[in-house]
């Protein structure tokens, strides 16, 4: 009786753990990436979509501001975003040594314009508009800077962190793939690499 026992203990004890170990996940879900991110999925030569917003000081800015040069620096940032604060006083240094066919825009998402909000998707709210100067000041930006209208969420809809950097040609088109994360180094790589030919 006792073998017996024994015998069907070991039988259910086998049978649980194969049914544990058929409900272990596979192992490439491990391997997949928790942090892909929708910009890493836009084509090298992908246009930004047509917006109309203002400025920092109220300026009305749209799409247009990337005719003015060759390559557009088109940073996305946060007044919340610590990483994107961190680079600015490097994009401020950047920008003062820049040639005469690049520039840095900035895109402050969380900022809508007077006649805006961004509540729903950012979490944007008019008094950061103060903020944003306030940290420009701190960084010693100087660049022009774009709140975020609802037709700027819509063309940006793609960026699910900040900063989120585009670079871009006077058509406002793609020269490389969006780079997530602060990384200058990398901005100006793409660059001195397009503007190399």
């Amino acid at each position: 009786m006792k073998k017996y026992l024994i015998l069907i203990l070991s039988l259910v004890l086998c049978l649980s753990i194969s049914a544990c170990a058929s409900n272990e996940p596979a192992e490439e879900e491990y391997e997949e990436d928790e942090y892909h991110y929708a910009a890493e999925d836009i084509e090298v030569g992908t246009g930004i979509a047509a917006f109309e917003s203002e400025d920092m000081d109220g300026n009305k800015v749209t799409e247009a501001v990337f005719a003015d040069k060759d390559v557009t620096v088109l940073n996305v940032w946060a007044t919340f975003c610590g990483p994107c604060i961190g680079e600015m006083p490097d994009l401020a240094a950047w920008d003062s040594e820049l040639p005469d066919n690049v520039q840095i825009v900035g895109v402050v998402i969380d900022t809508p314009p007077s006649d805006g909000n961004s509540d729903e998707i950012w979490g944007g709210a008019a008094e950061n508009l103060e903020l944003a100067h306030e940290i420009c000041d701190k960084t010693g930006v100087k660049y022009l800077n774009i709140l975020a209208s609802e037709s700027v969420m819509k063309a940006f809809a793609v960026v699910e962190a900040v900063p989120t950097t585009f670079i871009l040609d006077r058509e406002g088109k793609t020269i490389c793939p969006p780079i997530i994360g602060a990384d200058v180094n990398s901005y100006k790589k793409a660059v001195e690499d397009y503007l190399a030919g």
